[in-house]
C-alpha cells in the first residue's frame, strides 16, 4: 500500500494525467484484442486455411500428373500462386523467425493432413521461404512460398499503432489533465498572493462552469478583503488623527498649569502625555502595515545591526551573511518593538540571535524578564 501510494503523482495534473493515460491505454488495449479476436484473426485463418489446401491440393496434383507435364506444372504455380514444390529438402535457416501467421498455417495443415507437421525457413536471394513436406501418393513433397506472398506485416504493424496510440493517449491527457489543472493552479497562486496581503489580478472567469463560478467567487472574495483592508486602515488612521486634537489640548493644559503644581505630577503627565502619543503613532503605522511593503532582499544581519547600535545591554555577534526577501520597514518595526520591551521590563542583558541555516531565517530575541 505504501508503495503504491509513493507510485501516485502528489500534484493534481500528476494524478489527472496518471488517471487519464491508464484509462485510455486500458481502452486501447481492449480495442486491440477485440479487433485482433474478432476481425483479425478470423481473416488470418481462413487465409491460412486456403493456401494449405492449395499446398496440399498441389502437392498431390503434382504427383498424379505425368512426368513431361510437372515442370510445366510446377512453372504455373510458381507464377500464379507463387507456390514452389521440390523433392528434396531444402537448405534450411537455422535462425528463428518470427512470424505468427505461420502458427495458423501449422494448424490449418495438421487438421488437413490428420498429423503434426514441421514448418522450415530457408532464405534465397535475400528473401524468406517457408517449406513443409506434404505426403503425396506414398512420396514426399516440398512445398513452400515466399514470405511477400502473405503481405502482413505483424511487427510494423503492431510498432504503428502501439506509437499512435501512446502518442494520441499522452497528448490528449496532458491537454485534458492541463485544462482542468491551469485554472486551479492560477487559483491556488492567487490564493498564495492574497495570504501574503498583496492583490492579485483579477481571474478569468471563463472555461467550464465549475471553474469559472470558483474563479468568480474568489475574484468576490479578494475583492471584499481588499476593501476590508481599506476600510479598517482608514478607520485606523482617522481615530488615530482624531485623538491628536484633544491630546495637543492637553499638552497645552499642562504648560499652562500654575507654577506652584507640584513638578512630579507635571512630569508624570507629560510622560502619560507621550506614552499617548507614542501608542497613537503605533495605531497609525499599524494602519500602514495592514498593506503589505514591497519584499526586497537584504541582508538581515546589516538590519539587526541597525536596530542595535546605541542600545546598552543588548549582545549581538554578528556572523555570516544572511540575506533573504522581507518587507524590511515590518520587519524593522516588529524588531524594535521586541527590543524595545525587552530592554524595558528587563534590566538584565537582552540577546539577539539570528539563525539562517533554515530554509526560513528566525530572529530570536531573548531577555530575562519577568515574562507577560
Amino acid at each position: 500500500m505504501k508503495l503504491f501510494a509513493r507510485l501516485v503523482p502528489a500534484s493534481l495534473f500528476g494524478r489527472a494525467l496518471l488517471t487519464l493515460v491508464f484509462t485510455f491505454g486500458l481502452f486501447g488495449l481492449i480495442t486491440f484484442w477485440v479487433i485482433v479476436s474478432y476481425a483479425l484473426t478470423p481473416v488470418a485463418q481462413r487465409s491460412a486455411s486456403d493456401l494449405a489446401s492449395i499446398m496440399v491440393l498441389s502437392a498431390r496434383t503434382l504427383r498424379q500428373l505425368p512426368a513431361e507435364m510437372r515442370d510445366d506444372y510446377r512453372t504455373r504455380l510458381a507464377r500464379e500462386y507463387q507456390i514452389r514444390l521440390a523433392e528434396e529438402r531444402p537448405l534450411t535457416d537455422v535462425n528463428h523467425f518470427f512470424f505468427p501467421y505461420i502458427g495458423q498455417l501449422k494448424r490449418a495443415l495438421e487438421e488437413r493432413l490428420g498429423g503434426e507437421v514441421e514448418i522450415v525457413t530457408s532464405v534465397a536471394n535475400s528473401e524468406r521461404w517457408f517449406w513443409v513436406a506434404l505426403d503425396a501418393s506414398g512420396e514426399t513433397v516440398w512445398a513452400g512460398f515466399p514470405r511477400s506472398r502473405v503481405e502482413t506485416r505483424p511487427i510494423e504493424g503492431l510498432s504503428v499503432i502501439i506509437g499512435v496510440a501512446v502518442l494520441l493517449i499522452v497528448g490528449s491527457a496532458v491537454i485534458l489533465a492541463g485544462r482542468v489543472t491551469q485554472p486551479l493552479n492560477r487559483l491556488s497562486k492567487a490564493a498564495e498572493q492574497v495570504a501574503l496581503g498583496y492583490s492579485p489580478a483579477v481571474l478569468s472567469e471563463s472555461g467550464p462552469k465549475e471553474l469559472a463560478n470558483l474563479a468568480r467567487q474568489f475574484n468576490a472574495t479578494s475583492r471584499r478583503i481588499r476593501e476590508l483592508i481599506a476600510n479598517r486602515t482608514l478607520l485606523l488612521a482617522g481615530i488615530s488623527h482624531d485623538l491628536r486634537t484633544p491630546l495637543t489640548r492637553l499638552r497645552l493644559a499642562v504648560e499652562m498649569l500654575p507654577r506652584g503644581t507640584a513638578p512630579a505630577l507635571v512630569a508624570r503627565m507629560e510622560r502619560d502625555i507621550e506614552e499617548m502619543n507614542a501608542l497613537i503613532s503605533q495605531a497609525i503605522d499599524f494602519g500602514k502595515s495592514l498593506e503589505t511593503g514591497n519584499r526586497e532582499e537584504v541582508d538581515l544581519a546589516e538590519v539587526i545591526d541597525d536596530l542595535v547600535a546605541g542600545r546598552s545591554r543588548v549582545i549581538w555577534q554578528r556572523g555570516r551573511s544572511c540575506r533573504y526577501r522581507v518587507d524590511v520597514l515590518a520587519l524593522r518595526r516588529i524588531l524594535s518593538n521586541l527590543l524595545e520591551n525587552a530592554l524595558r521590563y528587563s534590566q538584565d542583558l537582552v540577546e539577539i540571535h539570528l539563525d539562517c541555516k533554515t530554509a526560513t531565517p528566525v530572529v530570536f530575541v531573548l531577555d530575562r524578564g519577568p515574562g507577560i
